[in-house]
């Protein structure tokens, strides 16, 4: 007589192994990826126009007959090119005395300046005197700068004159305006100068960003000029105070430029470097669910069952959020398909 359990087994066995067989088809298809430590950084984007951060206008010391002009607006010169000649043969000794004297004068009330704004910041920090009184110490160590700068231009002019009546550069440029025409006698303006090595722009920014600016932090510059080309530079100074007009915080940016290819009136873009992290894990936007609308959460896998988890971010630097608590490196973030687990599945990850 046949044993009757052993149809039943048989059953029983074509059936687990049918139903394995589905489950494994039915397993949700993903891909993955593996967040490793980077470098990511909080940054402001904002409309810049450069503008010459050395200019000078250069004028005759005392007047001489115009014999040539050999600039014209626009042209690149560098330091001691010619730009006008004078038809003259006197020596100004005395035209150069002065112009030392009054260097030397601008430097020292440059330096007392500038000590005075040293003393105003500690005077500030410390609560001992107005705001208003510290922004006026800023203005007047700008003001001495640009004196030492004015009174470095006119020694160098009226060095050139004394030694021959050239008036040549005091520093590499473009020549932005000439008063010089030949034959008129020089009384006032020749040509002023703007530099190319240093660029300066005033931005304005939300009020939103002032606890995270300082001096130092880096800018990147772009134009249409140079598609694909960035310049670097950093914030030269930060105003501690909102315009009462626009509401937004004025902030001065400098560029160096040893390539010579920016130029005063440039128009372009500005991106400043709120706050960098260094090794910091750092997911897309498209791999996380919003919570809430303030919060995030991620799906993993571990130990090859799907597991949701909320997580604590930092700094937002476009479609990339860092991530400060929830996930570490080594962790399988779900990339594609994460929308369709729920937690306890299994998935297969394709590659």
């Amino acid at each position: 007589m046949k044993n009757p359990t052993v149809p039943i087994l048989l059953i029983l066995f074509l059936l687990l192994s049918c139903g394995s067989e589905i489950e494994s088809d039915i397993s949700i298809p993903v891909t993955v990826i593996d967040p490793q430590p980077q470098v990511i950084s909080e940054t402001v984007v904002v409309l810049c126009r450069l503008e010459s951060g050395q200019e000078a206008i250069i004028s005759a010391l005392t007047p001489g007959r115009v014999q040539d002009v050999q600039v014209k607006e626009g042209d690149t010169v560098f330091e001691g090119d010619i730009l006008v000649e004078l038809s003259t043969d006197q020596r100004y000794s005395s035209a150069v005395s002065l112009s030392i004297a009054q260097v030397s004068a601008a430097r020292t009330l440059s330096a007392n300046a500038h000590t005075d704004l040293a003393r105003s910041e500690r005077l500030y920090a410390s609560g001992v005197i107005s705001e208003s009184e510290y922004e006026r110490s800023v203005s007047i160590s700008l003001a001495a700068d640009a004196s030492v700068q004015g009174a470095l231009a006119g020694y160098a002019n009226a060095r050139s004159m004394e030694e021959s009546g050239l008036i040549t550069a005091p520093f590499s440029g473009t020549v932005t305006r000439i008063w010089a025409r030949e034959g008129d006698i020089s009384n006032g303006h020749i040509v002023s100068l703007a530099g190319t090595d240093l660029m300066r722009s005033e931005l304005l920014l939300a009020e939103r960003h002032l606890q995270k600016l300082a001096v130092g932090q880096p800018v990147l510059f772009s134009t249409e000029h140079y598609p694909g080309q960035l310049f670097q530079g950093e914030v030269a100074s930060v105003s501690h105070s909102v315009d009462p007009l626009s509401g937004l915080v004025p902030v001065t940016v400098q560029f160096h430029d040893s390539s010579e290819l920016l130029r005063s009136g440039m128009t372009g873009t500005a991106t400043i470097a709120l706050e960098t992290v260094q090794n910091a894990i750092v997911l897309p936007r498209r791999v996380l669910r919003p919570v809430d609308g303030n919060s995030w959460e991620a799906v993993l896998i571990r130990d090859g069952i799907v597991e949701t988890v909320l997580l604590e971010t930092g700094i937002t630097n476009g479609m990339d959020i860092e991530i400060t608590g929830g996930i570490s490196p080594g962790d399988t973030v779900i990339a594609l398909g994460f929308h369709l687990a729920s937690d306890g599945n299994q998935v297969r990850v394709v590659r």
